[in-house]
């Protein structure tokens, strides 16, 4: 029987990585070619193009919002409040570090950092568009730029949405498993939704915010990719299948 174990070359995943990896993030839009620029179309594009629909979605939501407190909608809330990406990252780190897992580390570790780059551009887009939130004007089309006018100012982008898919993916892209991957998904899903069903986003917010966090966890991931390789180990006692980051023995 083979047991197939991940083996992960030695990364600290500590200030240093954070410092060299934050250096590479802010040089990769000098290193962006045609097919990045293209994507970058297509997201402002569709962007733009749902901010037709704002109105209509937003109307939908308030005139069948019975379950916006719901433990669903609600549970979608928490995924994407500002504290539980750190938390959760910072949880995963320190039983890394006291298991001396380093899949757990490296999982602990692009969370935070994920939740770092995501948060930072999250507050630049909020304050240079100073979009109006839905709750405070029925204007989709209601922008005031740098006006630094306090919360109701910071519609787009969604921070909750942001930071959700930004979670997910980390936790999505450290597994082979079809079924985790949709799991981890789900939550990030249930947050966009919260956020236009209780009204305190339009819909172009949060397909903005879902892509910023996917596609920041996707280059945080991207980067340490290079830095493992996979290993067959032959056991004669065992099958192991590996979850995330935990494994099964029977």
């Amino acid at each position: 029987i083979i047991s197939c174990q991940l083996i992960y070359a030695q990364n600290d995943y500590d200030f240093k990585t954070f410092e060299k990896d934050s250096e590479k993030f802010i040089q990769q839009p000098s290193k962006w070619n045609a097919k990045d620029g293209l994507i970058l179309l297509g997201i402002s594009s569709l962007t733009y193009s749902s901010m037709f629909f704002d109105r209509d979605v937003q109307s939908f939501a308030l005139q069948n919002n019975q379950y916006k407190n719901s433990l669903l909608v609600e549970f979608g809330r928490i995924w994407g409040e500002g504290w539980l990406s750190p938390s959760l990252g910072g949880l995963i780190y320190i039983s890394g570090l006291a298991n001396e897992n380093s899949h757990n580390k490296k999982i602990g570790y692009e969370i935070l950092s994920s939740s770092v780059y995501t948060g930072l551009i999250t507050m630049i887009l909020k304050f240079g568009f100073g979009r109006e939130r839905p709750t405070h004007n029925s204007n989709q089309y209601s922008f005031y730029p740098l006006s630094f006018q306090g919360s109701n100012f910071l519609s787009l982008n969604s921070g909750h949405t942001a930071l959700a898919f930004s979670t997910s993916t980390i936790l999505a892209k450290n597994t082979d498993n079809s079924f985790l991957k949709a799991a981890f998904y789900f939550p990030a899903f249930l947050t966009a939704f919260s956020r236009v069903y209780q009204n305190h986003h339009w819909l172009s917010d949060v397909i903005l915010g879902g892509f910023i966090g996917y596609f920041v966890a996707d280059f945080v991931t991207k980067i340490h990719v290079t830095k493992n390789y996979a290993k067959i180990v032959p056991d004669p006692n065992t099958v192991n299948f590996k979850l995330l980051n935990y494994s099964i023995y029977f």
